[in-house]
């Protein structure tokens, strides 16, 4: 079982930021993997290490569009959507895709909702407002744990490259009781087979 994860964080000053870091354990040759983040209608697929909630279809947006702290009711991030990618093919396959955090997402007024899709849904919304609410991200991810991750579907064989999950698609809600600034970081993390 190989893992490989992410160290997230929080930025809310009026918006809501959700940064990513990946390494990849290695115990033997194993195939390199990266997390592809998704936007656009083409779409467009990029690399990343860091994934930024806001309200826009971007990749590292910075502060641009922030979350919005609503007045009453709630406000969304747009939809943010991320894969599990083998950038070099592995000895023989990659299965058993799961993600998860550690039980607990330590951001006050806000909740971080996660769906999975074999297809490519793209983020909707007002920009600089809020996002639409989405019908595939619906799941609280803190009931997704070491001991009770959630499945993806997917796999890649031998000598393929590409795509190995489903599409992962985020969405954080955030409500009227949302503190301001810089929160602590938080940690998702892709666990696969690889043999």
């Amino acid at each position: 079982m190989l893992i490989k994860t992410f160290k997230t964080l929080y930025t809310l000053r009026d918006c809501l930021g959700l940064d990513l870091f990946s390494k990849a354990s290695k115990e033997y040759n194993v195939a390199t993997v990266s997390v592809k983040q998704v936007t656009g209608s083409g779409p467009t697929l990029t690399s990343i290490t860091n994934l930024r909630f806001n309200t826009d279809d971007t990749v590292n947006p910075g502060t641009t569009n922030p979350l919005v702290k609503p007045a009453a009711g709630t406000n969304y991030s747009y939809l943010k959507t991320v894969y599990l990618n083998a950038d070099t093919t592995p000895s023989n396959a990659i299965q058993n895709v799961k993600i998860y955090c550690d039980g607990s997402i330590g951001w006050t007024g806000c909740t971080l909702k996660i769906g999975a899709a074999g297809t490519y849904t793209q983020a909707t919304g007002t920009p600089g407002t809020t996002g639409n609410v989405s019908t595939l991200a619906t799941t609280d991810i803190s009931r997704y744990t070491s001991g009770a991750p959630k499945s993806l579907s997917g796999s890649i064989s031998n000598p393929s490259t590409g795509r190995i999950s489903d599409y992962v698609a985020m969405q954080v809600a955030v409500s009227t009781s949302a503190g301001a600034g810089t929160l602590s970081a938080e940690t998702l993390t892709f666990q696969y087979d690889e043999t």
